[in-house]
């Protein structure tokens, strides 16, 4: 066939589309185990590589384009530049598989509560994980053998890509049917409505009375462990009876509590930055958003309005 002639420009340039398979397989992950999508910065990080990648496979086939035939252009196998990036691409999957690990391992350890058939789908995930590992250090060994002694190992990266193959088939038909559970065990609106509020409520007279809010380092999986629930029912929990985020609810409690120690004259030697700091921001900017979101007004127009301290 044309298509798998030696001198095809495709099969020479080498789209490294294999660097997006363990990405993806987090993306799912932490969308199932934490009900949340994964944040942009995190979601960046992981697709850099393949974009990086695909500019140096680009820049790699144009520069051997014109000094040598197509047929004569180096493979992914031969020692060179694209041996090394494959090397590198299964440390990649190796770093992204310990990740989605540790978080299938927290999850398990902190669902006791949960329905039975959320932990059998995030043992099939563990299970996958076992799996991609397996292959993943066949391809670091291969790939070490043909770098450091010259050993000729095609064939086992042809093994690795068979195996990834099969996994990617596996993934597709397994998990459709596996993706219909999530909505038996992830409790909707209506149910988490009438069946959370108690849950609710002891979780929100526990943040006012223990004052977690002013912690700047409070997440949202710390409040689940202690309440021995998952982080996406949690936010389902505050979503439904607050009708914020987590984040908008915890910076609320933050705010009110600001409001009064800015109006306070035991705070009145406080620079607003410091009142901001002991509410739990991280920083002046965080405050002053959260508090023009929140009153309509920054720190110092509020206090202002009020006449009842000067603006330090």
């Amino acid at each position: 066939m044309e298509f798998l002639s030696e001198d095809n420009i495709i099969r020479k340039l080498y789209l490294p589309i294999q660097w997006l398979i363990t990405p993806m397989f987090f993306f799912h992950v932490h969308e199932v185990v934490h009900q949340q999508r994964v944040k942009l910065w995190v979601q960046n990080a992981l697709l850099a590589p393949v974009f990086i990648v695909t500019v140096i496979h680009i820049i790699h086939f144009f520069y051997y384009q014109g000094k040598v035939s197509v047929a004569s252009m180096p493979d992914y196998h031969e020692d060179g530049l694209l041996l090394y990036i494959n090397f590198i691409s299964f440390l990649f999957h190796g770093a992204v598989l310990y990740v989605i690990f540790q978080m299938l391992k927290t999850s398990l350890e902190t669902s006791k509560k949960i329905a039975r058939k959320k932990n059998k789908e995030q043992k099939w995930y563990m299970t996958i994980v076992i799996f991609f590992v397996m292959i993943v250090s066949i391809g670091l060994s291969a790939t070490f053998s043909m770098i450091q002694f010259n050993i000729d190992h095609t064939w086992l990266l042809y093994t690795v890509f068979i195996l990834v193959s099969f996994v990617g088939y596996y993934l597709g038909y397994v998990g459709v049917y596996r993706s219909t559970l999530v909505s038996e065990f992830n409790p909707g609106p209506n149910s988490v409505s009438k069946n959370g509020l108690n849950t609710y409520q002891k979780i929100h007279s526990y943040i006012i009375e223990e004052r977690c809010y002013l912690d700047m380092d409070l997440n949202l999986s710390e409040i689940a462990q202690k309440f021995n629930i998952s982080s996406g029912y949690l936010s389902q929990l505050i979503s439904t009876h607050s009708e914020q985020s987590f984040n908008d609810y915890i910076n609320e409690l933050r705010i009110q509590t600001s409001k009064k120690m800015l109006l306070s004259n035991q705070f009145e030697e406080y620079t607003i930055e410091s009142i901001g700091l002991e509410c739990g921001f991280k920083s002046k900017s965080n405050f002053y958003t959260a508090f023009k979101k929140f009153t309509g007004l920054t720190p110092t127009a509020y206090v202002k309005s009020t006449k009842k301290r000067p603006v330090s």
